[in-house]
């Protein structure tokens, strides 16, 4: 059986794909693998990978591959010479052997699955021990959001709103602790501009301050050869899930975002007094 969720967003990319421009996040992707792989040749994943233009000028390189749910997208990546597969990426394994990536990639993927879980899991078990994993998302919390919302009553820029191929909204604060609860240290975090200004400045900002960026880019690798299945539950507090980053971190170290939210949760406190906590 299909899963719906998938089978949507395949329709869409199958027959409404927007035509593929090289973004600052691209190029920023980029550099970074560049950094990463150094001289080496090493085994690269795109999950997500589209029509592969991201892994392109690494093809002769290194041993690229990529997997989509979309076959359209796919027969594109693989005349540029990417070794695809068609996966489901909600509910199918990737067809690769444990620890068999040095570096994997997932390029504004993760805002299209309804239940990203699996996805993270498999990419956790497919990366090799020490190696890297590059992630960037569409950023619910820049200024433009806010005065959509505040201004003109709109859903934020980016977002899962009505007729929109995106089903979950991310922030900075949201993807690190999604990160860590899968087993990654994330090693570096940047973004893109402050839209709609592409210029060096905005950049440059967007680098010193990426939760405000247009678009955010996460690099972190995988320490731990195993991590926990994730409980399929649902959250419907927000702060449940800073919570619960604080109780599986508790072990190594206490952080004040665990005070704050256990006030705040017990009704101890207010958002205006948590600021107090977290300075």
């Amino acid at each position: 059986m299909k899963n719906p969720s998938s089978t949507f967003q395949e329709n869409i990319y199958n027959t409404e794909a927007p035509l593929k421009i090289v973004e600052v996040k691209d190029l920023r992707v980029r550099e970074i693998m560049r950094k990463l792989l150094g001289k080496n040749r090493c085994k690269v994943l795109d999950v997500g990978c589209g029509d592969g233009s991201l892994l392109e000028p690494f093809c002769r390189s290194q041993e690229c591959y990529g997997v989509d749910v979309s076959e359209a997208q796919l027969k594109k990546a693989q005349k540029k010479g990417i070794r695809t597969y068609r996966v489901d990426l909600e509910s199918g394994t990737l067809p690769f052997a444990d620890d068999f990536f040095d570096l994997v990639i997932c390029s504004e993927t993760i805002e299209h699955l309804l239940d990203p879980d699996n996805l993270l899991q498999e990419i956790h078990r497919t990366v090799r021990c020490g190696g890297s994993f590059i992630l960037t998302f569409p950023n619910m919390n820049q200024p433009l959001s806010w005065l959509m919302q505040v201004a003109f009553d709109l859903p934020p820029r980016f977002s899962a709103r009505y007729k929109s191929p995106h089903v979950r909204d991310y922030t900075l604060r949201i993807m690190k602790n999604v990160l860590v609860n899968f087993g990654f240290e994330i090693s570096n975090v940047t973004g893109t501009y402050l839209y709609p200004y592409e210029g060096k400045i905005s950049q440059w900002l967007a680098t010193s301050f990426p939760r405000l960026a247009e678009k955010i880019i996460v690099v972190s690798e995988k320490h731990r050869k195993t991590v926990a299945t994730q409980p399929k539950n649902v959250v419907w507090n927000v702060l449940e899930l800073l919570e619960k980053k604080t109780r599986q971190t508790t072990v190594t170290f206490m952080s004040p975002d665990a005070t704050a939210t256990k006030a705040l949760l017990q009704g101890k406190t207010n958002l205006k007094t948590m600021s107090q906590y977290l300075a």
